[in-house]
């Protein structure tokens, strides 16, 4: 394992980046996965493997739901001290935008082949189960790799029925610490699914409203802050005074719809985030 490529590509001068390499203690191996927000949204997938972080950029993020898989870019191994790196790469520099870690813990080294594939059970704080690496050479390219969630014993349904929280006629408000309250917001009430990096919105009556707000569901991926998860909201098109109007929505022809991204928006209520637990 060598760190000269990764040296090689950044100024330790112009990047807030690691570049010192320390050595490995006697303890559980560890794992990060960062969300790096570059040129494109991606998540990096990082195992460490002889004293460096071994890393694969995977651009759809991790897979959640067992036998589900997704590309993973293998890419020069990483100092063991970028495990703890948040921050933002200047740009004109290699990789620029944010890095934010997404989880990390420890993992178990489940089966190694001989052509480098990987099966390890990880223990995050978000990932806890059994994920394989297989270096499989999509489109002939030698850093095309998959990674694919395993199916455990103790799996669950990470999957449901979703309802959008409605509200109900009351005689008067509620009052304790228990409960929060939000203005009206008129417009259409929706949830939005983030499935793989890709969102996909649908109305309280399970009518498919992606293609009528697709930049709310493009923005959505960028938001969600997780690769998979269940939101729910309302999208909503507000007036040059920041109100929400209906009436607006209404008018609003497709065209400028899939071209304007700052007359539609969309406020979100609650969410539920699939963890892999």
């Amino acid at each position: 394992m060598s760190l000269d490529e990764y040296r090689r590509k950044r100024d330790p001068k112009k990047t807030p980046e690691p570049f010192a390499s320390r050595q490995s203690r006697k303890r559980a191996p560890t794992f990060v996965v960062q969300r790096h927000h570059a040129r494109r949204l991606h998540y990096d997938f990082r195992l460490e493997r002889d004293g460096v972080l071994a890393s694969w950029a995977v651009p759809k993020g991790i897979p959640l739901e067992p036998g589900v898989r997704a590309l993973a870019v293998h890419v020069e191994d990483h100092p063991l001290e970028y495990g703890a790196f948040e921050g933002e790469i200047p740009k004109g520099e290699y990789g620029a935008g944010t890095v934010e870690i997404w989880d990390r813990g420890t993992y178990e080294l489940v089966e190694e082949k001989r052509d480098g594939g990987l099966t390890v059970r990880l223990h995050g704080e978000r990932l806890d189960g059994t994920w394989t690496l297989i270096p499989a050479h999509l489109d002939g390219k030698e850093q095309n790799w998959l990674l694919v969630r395993k199916r455990d014993d103790h799996e669950v349904a990470l999957r449901g029925d979703y309802r959008p929280m409605m509200a109900t006629l009351a005689e008067e408000l509620p009052r304790g610490d228990e409960w929060t309250f939000e203005v009206k917001w008129d417009g259409y009430r929706a949830l939005g699914y983030v499935r793989n990096g890709e969102a996909k919105l649908v109305s309280r009556n399970g009518n498919d409203l992606t293609a009528r707000f697709p930049t709310v569901a493009r923005a959505l991926v960028t938001a969600a802050r997780s690769p998979d998860c269940v939101v729910d909201g309302e999208v909503c098109a507000l007036d040059e005074k920041g109100r929400p109007s209906f009436s607006a929505m209404q008018q609003e022809s497709p065209a400028r719809r899939s071209s304007t991204s700052s007359s539609t928006c969309s406020r979100s209520t609650a969410s539920r985030c699939s963890t892999g637990r």
